[in-house]
């Protein structure tokens, strides 16, 4: 992974929260890169562990679940197609959820509706939704997400605006932001500015993954 100043190398199996800064990667010219998003929370209902310490990060996925997720890299590597590679990790996962995943419970099912761009519930709805008060919602969606309730919201419809702009090459930054739900263009680009790290007219200059699948934890 690429900083602005700073390099670093990371193990072949890594577990990741959510982002609201860009990753840039080096690779070598050969490779092959196999990405499982989930649903939020469900790293942390898979692992137990805090998820603020995946935001902008990434952990040694062998440092928790042990020398059986080298075993499965190295299933990986034999693989002859990835039809095989994608049942090999599905696999793995489900063995692992059928042994530890935690009970699903009304916050978790708030955080995957929370994905919609376009719901305008105010936190103290999506709080009374997960069944807690505003103080509780915020303590256990920091832990289950790794993001505070809103800074999530802003990440979402921030992608939700990426994704628009990139399907509608007509559209104007100011037509973009009404869409998505802006008050207006200045504050998409506020946003521009602290998640993107690059002005928007660069946008179609730029290398990405994509805007699905984010932010996912």
């Amino acid at each position: 992974m690429v900083g602005k100043d700073l390099i670093v190398t990371v193990p072949p199996i890594v577990i990741t929260g959510p982002k609201f800064r860009p990753v840039r990667l080096i690779f070598g010219e050969d490779h092959l890169m196999i990405k499982v998003a989930f649903c939020p929370t469900a790293t942390y209902r898979l692992l137990g562990i805090d998820m603020q310490h995946t935001v902008n990060a990434g952990l040694d996925a062998a440092s928790l679940w042990g020398r059986d997720v080298e075993a499965v890299l190295d299933k990986l590597r034999q693989c002859d197609s990835y039809d095989q590679m994608v049942a090999t990790v599905i696999l793995y996962l489900e063995s692992k959820y059928a042994a530890n995943c935690r009970l699903n419970e009304p916050i978790d099912e708030v955080a995957v509706h929370m994905l919609d761009p376009l719901n305008d519930h105010s936190l103290e709805e999506w709080a009374s939704l997960a069944c807690l008060s505003l103080r509780q919602f915020e303590r256990n969606f920091i832990s289950r997400v790794g993001l505070s309730p809103k800074l999530f919201i802003r990440i979402v419809r921030f992608e939700y605006a990426m994704k628009i702009k990139n399907e509608s090459t007509s559209k104007n930054w100011a037509e973009t932001a009404l869409e998505c739900g802006y008050t207006d263009s200045s504050h998409l680009l506020r946003d521009f500015k602290e998640f993107a790290e690059f002005p928007p007219s660069q946008f179609y200059d730029q290398q990405s993954s994509g805007h699905s699948g984010f932010p996912t934890g």
